[in-house]
């Protein structure tokens, strides 16, 4: 958490608010959060324009005007929100703030903070042959949303392990999770637990047209505000609308029959072993 829609909100929440400011200044307060060289991080974002931010897999990229780009990967606690340029590191952050980027180019100046409770989320800048690189050899594999059912049953079906394994890997296809795993798994009654390489042609049609139902439901409700992911224009509802995930030993909607907790890929899933046979 957070996954594709969430990735996907908080990239057009960001696209909306900050596209077309530039970069004035940039503070770290915690240097670990700097996946990149901590001693490039700011100079090749300094004096930048942001031309667009969009999303990659679950990664959050802004495009600047040199072609250098900031990347974000929220991991389980990261998010970004607006508030007044600290000054200094030693001077008070908001709590758990790590990164601060003042923008400029509006009638008043802005700035963009980078807050993680856990610690876990990393922010990379890089140049333009460096971005391509590094693009090259995270080796994501295609966005869920641009897939058709035939790549889809290659991809999946060519996998040993089991299905929801195969679905969570992010070199198969990028950007699907546990809660949308277990919610696509439940929408197209299969089981998190078959071998993905038993997945029929027909059942990845179904599977990939519930992946992608699914996905776009969430995006339209801003994601899943499961602990404390937010955007930067607030919460979403999309787990309102959870139909399997985290809710083992409760009544399956579909059948009556509790719903089973299993480990896979050492993440806790969700499954009704009726209706996901």
């Amino acid at each position: 958490m957070p996954e594709l829609p969430e990735a996907e909100t908080m990239a057009r929440d960001l696209n909306k608010r900050i596209a077309g400011l530039t970069i004035a200044d940039v503070l770290v307060s915690f240097d670990k959060i700097v996946a990149s060289d901590p001693a490039s991080f700011a100079p090749l974002l300094k004096g930048r324009s942001i031309q667009r931010v969009g999303r990659i897999g679950k990664w959050i990229k802004a495009d600047l005007d040199s072609g250098a780009a900031l990347l974000a990967h929220l991991k389980m606690t990261g998010q970004f929100f607006l508030g007044e340029w600290p000054g200094s590191v030693s001077s008070p952050w908001p709590p758990h703030a790590r990164a601060a980027f003042l923008l400029t180019g509006q009638a008043e100046d802005q700035t963009l903070y980078y807050r993680d409770i856990r610690k876990f989320g990393r922010l990379r800048a890089f140049s333009r042959d460096d971005l391509r690189d590094f693009l090259s050899d995270l080796a994501l594999g295609p966005d869920p949303l641009e897939l058709g059912p035939g790549e889809f049953h290659r991809l999946v079906s060519s996998k040993k392990g089991r299905l929801k394994q195969v679905l969570m890997d992010q070199s198969v296809v990028s950007g699907l999770g546990n809660i949308y795993a277990d919610e696509s798994l439940f929408a197209a009654s299969l089981s998190p637990v078959r071998p993905a390489s038993a997945l029929t042609p027909g059942e990845a049609e179904t599977l990939l047209a519930r992946i992608k139902s699914i996905l776009l439901d969430a995006i339209e409700l801003r994601g899943s505000t499961v602990g404390n992911y937010q955007g930067l224009d607030g919460p979403g509802s999309y787990q309102d609308r959870h139909k399997a995930y985290g809710k083992s030993g409760q009544d399956c909607p579909r059948c009556g029959n509790p719903f089973a907790r299993a480990i896979i890929a050492g993440r806790s899933s969700v499954h009704c072993p009726v209706c996901q046979k």
